[in-house]
């Protein structure tokens, strides 16, 4: 049983994102940040951002706000400041500008490259951006820098390998499963070991949280109905009962609590409640309809495709793509505990 759930699994994670499923899959995630700088105005940290924002995407890396471990950053040094006669006055600006890739749960500093831009303006303010509009994202030195960083970011993934399972698998045993999910997506796919080895562990990281979540819910379930056998206690418990995966194991022991607090309330409350497990049993059966779907389509994907290997390997990359989106999906809801400070000192 425990197999055909994770092949069913696996389905529902390559069926369900197949059409979602683009090229940046296959890129590393590296996030734009520019720290405060007291003589930096706005208009020019936003500037510097689209500049740091347009070299990450022009050297084919992907742009994810929820996944900020590897950051693209920028230290700046006014080297000289001239002032131009007018009318109108002008201030001249030579800027140093260091490009840094780090980690910053490492706390570690991968590559830097540095390069001079000067800039012209009516203002202090309007200098800087001059100077930062001369940036070129496609220059032939920051491309190298770029090639150079993400190099570095796949060695780490594959030497570190053997301790990301370990650290997904501890996670898991403790029911941290959202943060075992987390950590198996932030490997790229282009760290082929790490990345297999992570998209192999997904799928069972998945049935234990359904089955977790599942076994929670019904707990809860039998709880409030065993305490509150009436029409009150009945909502509540059906609230937590229609949360409970249709593929979680404990599914057959929620079906019979179902069946008990019915009968109850068919006694009481008849026709309401009737309408009510209608919409519970509707959405039941949409579950198995397009779970059902999603059965078929990957047969009919299966059938398509010329070898069993290039259908493993393509499963494999919708699975961590799915990962990585409950990833993302969490990230938006929990605090950034994230020290960039560290980052001024780099």
């Amino acid at each position: 049983m425990r197999t055909i759930l994770l092949l069913f699994v696996s389905v529902f994670f390559a069926v369900a994102y197949a059409q979602q499923f683009k090229d940046d899959v296959d890129r590393l995630t590296i996030n734009p940040y520019v720290p405060p700088y007291e003589d930096l105005s706005d208009e020019a940290s936003k500037l510097l951002h689209t500049k740091l924002t347009q070299i990450v995407t022009a050297n084919g890396v992907a742009d994810n706000e929820y996944i900020t471990r590897f950051i693209l950053t920028a230290r700046i040094n006014v080297i000289t400041k001239d002032i131009v006669a007018g009318p109108p006055q002008r201030i001249s600006q030579k800027l140093e500008i260091t490009l840094m890739m780090g980690d910053v749960e490492a706390d570690k500093l991968y590559s830097t490259m540095t390069i001079t831009a000067m800039g012209v303006g009516t203002s202090e303010t309007k200098a800087y951006i001059a100077a930062i509009k001369n940036i070129k994202p496609r220059n032939a030195e920051i491309t190298a820098f770029m090639e150079e960083s993400k190099q570095k970011i796949v060695d780490y993934y594959e030497t570190h390998s053997e301790e990301i399972i370990a650290e997904a698998k501890k996670l898991a045993s403790t029911q941290n499963y959202e943060e075992a999910s987390t950590l198996l997506s932030s490997v790229p796919n282009v760290c082929s070991k790490c990345y297999r080895e992570c998209s192999e562990l997904a799928p069972s990281i998945y049935y234990d949280w359904i089955n977790a979540d599942g076994a929670y819910c019904l707990q809860q379930a039998q709880t409030i109905w065993a305490e509150q056998p009436n029409k009150q206690g009945a909502e509540k418990a059906m609230e937590y009962l229609s949360k409970i995966n249709f593929a979680a194991s404990c599914m057959p022991e929620a079906q019979k609590l179902t069946e008990q607090i019915k009968e109850k309330m068919l006694i009481e409350d008849k026709r309401e409640w009737e309408f009510k497990m209608q919409q519970y049993k509707d959405n039941i059966e949409r579950e198995k309809r397009q779970w059902a779907q999603y059965v078929q389509e990957y047969q009919d994907r299966h059938e398509r495709m010329m070898a069993q290997d290039a259908q493993r390997a393509a499963n494999q990359r919708l699975i961590i793509k799915a990962c990585r989106d409950i990833a993302v999906e969490r990230a938006k809801h929990q605090p950034k505990v994230i020290n960039y400070n560290r980052i001024l000192v780099w």
